[in-house]
């Protein structure tokens, strides 16, 4: 789990989610594919972006303790990445609403990467990316 803080926090997170996308198929994939060419394993990964406020708490024994992220955004993004891998990327529509252009628009020409795809599959409003970014 990642958490993104700051003015630009939701455009920073999808921009980190297509970048996941793009290592994923082009470093990850690639080294699949090398070590096991005969291999029909295909990897599927998935992101999921919500956005709210969380509350944060330490929880364990000594030694032995993690970090607990409770709130929407924390519940939503990890049953966005549940979802069917035909998107590698998962947004709400609170995010959507957030994105700059940059984190909008892509591709030449430059058009919308984010599927308006309603709100069946969550009873909320999400949107699904196919789109890579690269680093």
């Amino acid at each position: 789990m990642g958490v993104f803080v700051g003015n630009s926090k939701n455009s920073d997170a999808a921009k980190c989610a297509l970048q996941i996308n793009w290592a994923s198929k082009n470093i990850v994939a690639a080294k699949i594919t090398e070590k096991y060419p005969k291999s029909p394993f295909v990897l599927k990964q998935r992101v999921g972006i919500d956005t709210s406020k969380l509350f944060i708490a330490r929880t364990g024994i000594r030694g032995s303790n993690d970090l607990v992220w409770v709130g929407n955004a924390a519940n939503n993004a990890a049953k966005l990445a549940a979802l069917d891998p035909r998107y590698p990327t998962y947004i709400t529509a609170d995010v959507y609403k957030k994105l700059d252009e940059n984190s909008k628009f892509g591709g030449a020409p430059k058009r919308n990467m984010w599927t308006d795809l309603g709100d069946s599959d969550m009873g909320y409003q999400i949107y699904g990316s196919t789109f890579w970014w690269s680093f």
